[in-house]
């Protein structure tokens, strides 16, 4: 039987090949430190980057409905697993603990991350899969394959959309502010500016 290795999330790439999607960088919390990479949604990817900023949106998102949901029911989320991967597609399931007993559900891996950051979840993949799409980095490649300002090394107002905004670090808001304005393009200027005062 295969054995559970805790994971956790690392980084959040967008995918410039493929317009709308992200990269969810998932490591290996000990051992090796192996990484690997789960293609996500643009909304999936906002809902978690939102977690990770400690940023509340003014209405509940459906995670947060989802694990409000959970709450209202006496449940608890205690873990997810990522159990099994067919034709790159990682599938993922999500056990909640109610009066004593375990519920086990099937999930997309974006919406379990999603639900286990907001519930303080662990995150886990079966070691079997880790060891096929797991990838052992040393410190130069590390650097080229995730630099620490990925997104801003790539920032562009070419696929610009105002939900990529909360996945922005600080700082990467600043610099995207700062070419709206070099490129004259105001109307962006004027959303970036409002989400950076909203973050203060």
């Amino acid at each position: 039987m295969a054995e559970e290795i805790r994971i956790h999330i690392s980084g959040m790439i967008y995918n410039q090949a493929i317009g709308g999607t992200y990269s969810l960088v998932l490591s290996e919390d000990e051992g090796l430190q192996r990484r690997f990479s789960v293609l996500i949604g643009e909304s999936e990817a906002q809902s978690i980057a939102l977690k990770l900023n400690n940023t509340l949106p003014p209405r509940p998102l459906s995670h947060d409905l989802m694990v409000s949901i959970v709450k209202m029911l006496n449940a608890k989320l205690v873990k997810v697993v990522i159990y099994n991967m067919k034709n790159d597609i990682f599938y993922s399931n999500i056990y909640l603990m109610q009066n004593n007993s375990v519920i086990v559900i099937d999930a997309r891996t974006s919406d379990a991350v999603a639900l286990a950051v907001r519930s303080d979840a662990p995150i886990y993949i079966n070691s079997d899969i880790l060891d096929v799409v797991g990838t052992v980095l040393d410190a130069e490649t590390m650097k080229r394959t995730y630099p620490e300002k990925e997104t801003e090394k790539n920032i562009s107002l070419d696929n610009y959309s105002s939900s990529l905004l909360d996945v922005l670090t600080d700082e990467e808001l600043q610099e995207l502010l700062n070419l709206a304005i070099n490129e004259e393009r105001y109307e962006i200027a004027a959303e970036i500016r409002d989400e950076i005062e909203k973050r203060k």
